[in-house]
């Protein structure tokens, strides 16, 4: 069997789609999964368990097509697939358009796309799924359905190549980085996901007073790293800092080495919960319900709201979460961690 997965989303979509794919490959071992994917999640497709990638570079149309083994090829125009199943995890007219160009018999994708253009020709199957109701991850792997695939709560699923894991952990031996460390990953693609420099700094002298060290991680964005400058400009006592120096598996790598990750909802957060490690996880206009990580290590703070979160929960500001809330959690980790 050939199956053709569309998440054309961002790279936190990407990750809560693994879970869909997870459980592909236990209920279709011998099946082929193809992946479509947006070039900026081309850095984590290695630790995808697919059999190929298709990658959309929006200024070249199809360009490079990445697969495993030898039979990896590129081309421009979108690859004739003539597969068996097509699932539709984006539900735009790109994603429609790949879709109806598969040559799948069975093409499936969520019920609320169904009265877009063309959509009733396109598709075979509409699976009725609230994206409001349920979480992200779990919304996705309803798609499968049709496939009489019906799971709940199932774990990311993230598999690191040997290289990134050797690459990062060269990149700490060469910062001086020993465990237990923790992440702060602060950086995010939205600045109302910022909290205040001040704060973090303030986290990150209670972890150094426990004698933690600090490694900071994200982008090489240039409002980012204005922003982490901002961070290691109030320090009391110099941090590591990888970031822009990574890309995704070796930020991942790197992740799944902290004893902790502090941050805020990003991509980040999720490589995190895939790799089980405690979190501290702070949401401001985002909302935990659909997006929080579900490993059970994971704490979740949110201006305005508090658990248990629920789907029409507003949130609010990020300066409105107080640092004392963060530090009073992270003690409790730090304490748990030392008994």
């Amino acid at each position: 069997m050939k199956i053709l997965l569309l998440q054309l989303k961002r790279i936190g979509d990407l990750i809560l789609t693994t879970p869909a794919i997870h459980c592909l490959r236990e209920a279709y071992p011998e099946a082929h999964l193809t992946l479509a994917v947006d070039a900026a999640c081309q850095g984590l497709l290695e630790a995808v368990p697919v059999d190929e990638f298709w990658v959309h570079q929006k200024e070249a149309g199809w360009g490079a097509v990445f697969g495993r083994g030898p039979n990896a090829w590129m081309r421009r125009e979108v690859p004739g697939f003539r597969g068996d199943v097509c699932i539709d995890f984006t539900g735009t007219d790109r994603s429609a358009w790949l879709a109806f160009s598969s040559g799948c018999q069975k093409k499936i994708t969520f019920a609320r796309f169904q009265n877009k253009f063309l959509r009733r020709f396109i598709y075979t199957d509409f699976v009725d799924s609230s994206v409001r109701e349920r979480h992200t991850a779990d919304h996705y792997t309803d798609l499968l359905r049709p496939l009489d695939i019906a799971r709940d709560r199932v774990p990311l699923d993230l598999r690191l190549p040997e290289q990134a894991a050797r690459q990062a952990r060269v990149l700490l031996d060469e910062a001086g980085v020993r465990a237990p460390f923790t992440v702060i990953h602060a950086g995010t693609a939205r600045a109302e996901k910022y909290w205040l420099p001040q704060r973090w700094a303030e986290v990150a002298a209670e972890l150094a007073a426990d004698g933690r060290q600090v490694v900071l991680t994200g982008s090489a964005d240039a409002v980012e790293q204005t922003h982490l400058q901002a961070i290691k400009s109030t320090l009391a006592r110099p941090c590591v800092d990888l970031s822009g120096k990574t890309n995704l598996v070796e930020l991942a790598a790197i992740v799944s080495e902290a004893a902790l990750f502090c941050g805020v909802d990003t991509a980040a957060m999720h490589l995190a919960d895939a790799a089980g490690i405690p979190i501290v996880a702070l949401f401001g206009p985002t909302n935990p319900f659909h997006w929080r990580p579900r490993n059970a290590n994971a704490i979740i703070l949110r201006s305005g709201t508090k658990e248990p979160f629920t789907p029409g929960q507003k949130g609010g500001p990020m300066e409105a979460i107080p640092v004392e809330s963060v530090l009073e959690v992270v003690r409790k980790i730090l304490r748990d961690s030392a008994s």
